[in-house]
């Protein structure tokens, strides 16, 4: 009889990973935009001086590194309480100067949980359209996705705010 549960239990655990599996390979998205009246250089200076993330950014607490390929950031979020929330140290998979800038960053393994962030900045007849987009994929991904999907929205719009107030403060508009 124990043999039989065990052999049960086995199968369940085997399945249930094997959802979570299948399920966080398909990749997540969250999209936010917002339109800033200034030159597409000043946003791109602004987004890849990380060192002053925390002077201007809601959400960041401290922020370091090198825009470059490959390169590793430092990260550390800001906590609903403003103290330090969590720290993460993603790396740049991709760098189109001075358009677009992706990075990744993974919960103890990929398989398990990864978060990449995206921008991009278009040209437009008044300025710049920024896309701010996270992407989330990995194991763990869909017992997580109804809390993501929550608060990262709001988080990324007030980043992109504030990015905005300080690119149009600093280009004159």
């Amino acid at each position: 009889m124990m043999k039989k549960l065990i052999w049960i239990i086995s199968i369940l655990i085997l399945t249930s990973c094997l959802i979570l599996w299948t399920q966080g390979n398909n990749m997540r998205e969250i999209r936010t935009e917002i339109e800033i009246n200034a030159p597409p250089t000043t946003v791109w200076s602004i987004l890849i001086d990380f060192d002053t993330w925390k002077e201007w950014s809601p959400i960041i607490n401290q922020a370091s590194g090198v825009a470059s390929l490959g390169s590793e950031l430092n990260i550390t979020m800001r906590g609903d309480d403003g103290k330090d929330g969590p720290k993460y140290m993603p790396i740049i998979t991709n760098f189109e100067e001075p358009k677009f800038f992706r990075w990744r960053g993974k919960m103890m393994a990929e398989f398990l949980f990864t978060n990449d962030k995206v921008f991009e900045l278009e040209e437009t007849g008044s300025g710049t359209r920024l896309i701010h987009k996270e992407l989330f994929s990995g194991m763990l991904m869909p017992l997580f996705w109804s809390h993501l999907n929550k608060g990262v929205p709001s988080m990324l719009q007030s980043m992109n705010e504030a990015l905005k107030i300080k690119a149009e403060k600093s280009s004159g508009s």
